[in-house]
Order: C-alpha cells, then structure tokens, then sequence
C-alpha cells in the first residue's frame, strides 16, 4: 500500500466509522438491556471492510465497538462483579462488534458458495429464533412445537425459495453485492454468538421463567435477526448503485474499464 491508499484508508475508515456510529443512534427498535435494530448501522463497517484488508478493518471495527461501549455505558450498571463487566466489554461490544472487521472475508469468493453460506445462516438463525419465541414458559418446548410446526417450516421455506432466487439472478448482481451482503450476513451471525454468550454468563437473571439458553436466545435474535437481514438487503442494494471496487466509490459505469480501480497501483508493482 502506497502512501496515498494510507492516507485514503484512515480517511475513509475516519468517515464510515462516523457513519456508523450516526446511523447506529437512529434505533427502530430498542432493547431494554441494550442492543436494538439500527438504520444499517453495520453497513459502512461492511464496506471498509470489503475495501480494505482484514487488519485495517479489525482495528476500526473495534474502535466502533469501544464507542458503542462508551456509549451504551449505563448497560454496565445492570451487572455486579468485575468478571460480568469484562464478559459485557468484551462480548457486548468489543468481540461483538470487532468480528464486523471479517465481513470482506468473501471479495475471493465465487457467487454462489457465498449465497448458499448466507442463505444456510440465516435459516439457522430465523429456526432458532422461532424455537426461542415458541418454547413455554414451563419448558414444554417441544409440545409447543408440535402445535405450531408450520411457523418454522414456512419461515423455513421462504428462506429457501429467496436464496434459489439470490442463485438463479447471481449474475445480474455485481460482485461486491454477493461478497458485502454475504460478508455482513455471515459477521452479524457472529456479532450474535457473541452477544448470546453474554447472555448466558452475564445476563441470566434476567431470564425469569426461561431458561438462560432461550432467553438469551429470544432477546438477542428479536433484534439481531431483524438488523442482519436489513442491513443484508441494503448491502445489496447499495452496492449495485456504488463501485466500492472503485479508487473513489463512484456511481457504477456501464464501461467498468473507465474506472480506476482502488488497488490498481499496488497491483502493478
């Protein structure tokens, strides 16, 4: 990386990380302990991410995850005892979000791999949030189930036919559309491991009359599901508008040979 892609990448890791941080203040919902669905707070990580290599985007995806702590310190006052505030630094902000930093592991992937991985998530995560919200409160969750089995298996199958569509209209979408969307969709199911272990160890009582499992389930996949697949369906759409394979992220030309490309000069050396 030359001089002039250094003093692009702060600028720009400068510009997103401020945009994200904007746009996680505008919450369409909000959680009681923390967490909530943001206007595609995610995205402009995702795509600093995509631009640049996996360290750089490590570094401010962390940042970001220091300032949502900083912001989001009054959660800190819900937990007792030095370990739970470590296990809320690390696994509610810090670890949670810096795992955003992974979201350009997919620029090398081919299309559709990177679907059917995406796809086959977020199946996971629609299944085990639907176990979580059916499951009694007496832990008969498996009667409950059995009563209302159509749930998941719709929901199942709309996840299904949508990835076989993603599939079959592959080449109609740029490539930094498929490695962002999938990119952000693979590194929010991660964000939600994290914040589910939290769950477990930190915040388990507060779980009532589930268990600690489910409840950290339901809570966190009730705002995460939601924010991943937003943001998923923004990616994709953004990113057939802009050229982020471009040096300046311009509006996509139809002659791809008048763009100057972002890594043209370290290519060539």
């Amino acid at each position: 990386m030359n001089r002039s892609q250094k003093i692009r990448s702060l600028a720009e890791g400068g510009l997103l990380l401020a945009l994200a941080t904007i746009l996680s203040f505008v919450t369409i919902l909000k959680m009681p302990f923390g967490g909530g669905v943001t206007l595609f707070a995610m995205l402009p990580i995702g795509i600093y991410a995509y631009r640049y290599k996996t360290p750089q985007a490590i570094l401010v995806a962390v940042l970001y995850g220091v300032i949502q702590m900083i912001i989001g310190l009054k959660n800190f006052s819900y937990v007792n005892g030095i370990g739970s505030y470590v296990m809320v630094a690390l696994f509610d902000y810090i670890l949670a979000f810096g795992v955003l930093g992974f979201s350009g592991m997919f620029k090398k992937v081919k299309r559709a791999p990177a679907i059917i991985i995406s796809g086959v998530l977020v199946l996971c995560t629609v299944v085990l949030f639907t176990v979580a919200l059916l499951s009694s409160g007496d832990g008969d969750m498996i009667a409950e189930l059995k009563k209302r089995w159509w749930i998941v298996a719709l929901e199942a199958g709309v996840t299904v036919i949508l990835t076989v569509l993603a599939l079959v209209f592959q080449k109609k979408a740029t490539a930094s559309s498929v490695s962002i969307a999938t990119g952000l969709a693979v590194t929010g199911v991660l964000r939600f491991v994290c914040h589910f272990i939290s769950g477990v160890t930190v915040w388990s009582e507060y779980a009532a009359d589930r268990t600690a499992v489910m409840y950290s389930l339901y809570y966190n996949l009730s705002y995460m599901l939601p924010e991943i697949i937003l943001t998923v369906l923004m990616a994709a759409i953004i990113s057939n508008l802009l050229n982020f394979d471009a040096e300046t992220m311009d509006v996509i030309w139809k002659d791809d040979s008048k763009v100057k490309k972002l890594w043209d000069d370290e290519e060539k050396q």
